[in-house]
């Protein structure tokens, strides 16, 4: 059939009738303007940018499963500071997308596109712990209805633990999804540094909180809750590029320009317990690595080089850093108002421990009890919070919680130790030795103020948990002993 003869039985549109078409076409165009006009100049668009987030976040759950949906969990963990208040529930986006990638993890193990993993007992551990919640909360709440609510948040913020143990599988994952973490925690300390200048320059108070009781003292919070869960957070990843530098075998540049961002993240926090922890834990890191490798003398140049010019940025744009270290000090601690707010939480919290030693009362129980009184109070807060990690698990579980807990740490701790001191060094031991000092920081700074209901945290368990045994399978397991 001829070319001319196709054509022909074709049915060409009537010119008036596309004319037509176009017409509606551009007034249809006009309309919806119209209509986009008069909602930003009459409507509430708050939800515009939630909805751009979600369709982004489910574009990134579909591609390059498992990496981007462990970005997009990343990111979503390194900003709790937005809320969506959904009736009592201030969801966060790290609720969602946990949510998200779990079922979608879900339907790959239905679709046998994924191999279900055995539980060890750090998780099962971990599950008697969020059992136990949910019971307590039942059982011995003044309001069940609250604490039950408040459990169902916490198994959201620890699912991260479980997910990134079910995904992560080979060394070679392991290494992508850290280098995935490490940049998440880089530019998350470094959108807090942009939020610090942003206020010098502009007085915006984007991402800074300005501290009246303090001398109007600005503190960096970034996408953070506050400026002493931002020092924790930017804490453990210096300590994690720091180990990456001193004990891996390319010692990159990019992990000391790391190490410099993040401290100065903890720098402008003011976070005391994150200053302390960059040294005591800083100190572990240095004093490890230098037992055990060859460390030349111009990479510890490199490195005292990168802190120190570190602490020159933060001293100085921040005029009140001096005060803030000399704070640290005995002397006057017992001054700052802060201090003695939550050693009166402790106080009232050691009280209600004695009356329910056993069980507790149930997941953040103690906010439903105490409203601050004048003499725990300062500046017109008047919130209850527990700010102790330990002090608080007693309190909502009582001594069972408090051993469950327990014994998961000495679990993941007796396995690193193991691994740190074999004679078998590959790149997962490098993965674990900067985890477990991520971990430490966390478990030493969260006794001040506790971020463990946040999913960043069990992100950095999770991440332990499966170089653990990433590790036990390529060293320990290769001598004949078995992998729990």
């Amino acid at each position: 059939m001829s070319q001319n003869a196709y054509t022909n039985d074709l049915a060409m549109p009537h010119p008036r009738g596309r004319l037509v078409l176009n017409a509606l076409e551009k007034v249809a165009a006009i309309a919806l303007a119209g209509l986009v006009l008069y909602l930003a100049a009459t409507e509430s668009l708050d939800w515009v940018p939630f909805l751009i987030g979600a369709l982004a976040a489910l574009v990134l759950l579909l591609v390059d499963w498992p990496y981007g949906a462990f970005l997009e969990l990343c990111i979503a963990a390194s900003m709790p500071r937005w809320v969506i208040k959904i009736n009592k529930w201030h969801a966060k986006p790290e609720h969602f997308v946990v949510a998200a990638v779990g079922l979608f993890l879900l339907s790959r193990m239905v679709a046998r596109k994924h191999e279900w993993k055995s539980l060890g007992r750090p998780e099962f551990l971990l599950l008697a712990f969020l059992a136990l919640n949910f019971f307590t909360s039942v059982v011995a709440s003044p309001d069940r209805s609250s604490t039950l609510r408040w459990a169902l948040m916490l198994t959201l913020a620890v699912s991260p633990f479980f997910i990134t143990l079910q995904v992560v599988r080979t060394p070679s994952q392991l290494d992508r999804f850290m280098v995935l973490w490490l940049w998440v925690g880089a530019l998350g300390a470094l959108f807090g540094i942009v939020c610090f200048f942003s206020y010098l320059s502009f007085r915006t108070d984007f991402g800074v909180t300005v501290v009246g009781f303090l001398g109007f003292i600005p503190e960096v919070h970034g996408s953070l809750w506050e400026p002493n869960i931002f020092g924790s957070y930017c804490t453990s990843f210096a300590v994690m590029f720091l180990f990456y530098f001193i004990d891996s075998t390319t010692r990159s540049l990019w992990h000391l320009a790391g190490l410099i961002i993040t401290t100065v993240g903890t720098l402008l926090s003011l976070a005391r317990q994150g200053l302390i922890c960059l040294v005591f834990v800083g100190g572990m890191v240095l004093f490890y690595n230098l037992r055990r490798t060859k460390f030349r003398v111009k990479h510890m140049t490199l490195v005292v080089a990168s802190v120190l010019l570190a602490f020159i940025v933060g001293f100085s744009v921040m005029g009140n850093l001096s005060e803030r270290i000399a704070s640290i000090s005995i002397d006057t601690a017992g001054e700052d108002p802060t201090v003695v707010r939550r050693a009166g939480m402790l106080a009232l919290a050691m009280q209600d421990i004695q009356q329910h030693p056993i069980l507790g009362l149930g997941t953040s129980s103690f906010q439903l009890l105490y409203i601050a009184d004048s003499d725990i109070t300062y500046q017109g807060l008047d919130s209850a919070w527990l700010g102790s990690l330990f002090f608080g698990i007693v309190h909502d579980t009582g001594v069972i919680g408090m051993i469950l807990f327990l014994w998961l740490l000495v679990e993941l701790r007796r396995r690193t130790w193991r691994i740190l001191t074999a004679p078998v060094r590959t790149p997962a031991t490098t993965a674990v030795g900067a985890l477990s000092a991520g971990v430490l920081v966390m478990l030493i700074a969260y006794q001040i103020t506790d971020a463990s209901t946040l999913a960043f945290t069990w992100v950095q368990f999770g991440l332990l948990a499966a170089a653990l045994r990433i590790s036990e399978n390529y060293s320990i397991a290769a001598s004949g002993e078995s992998v729990r």
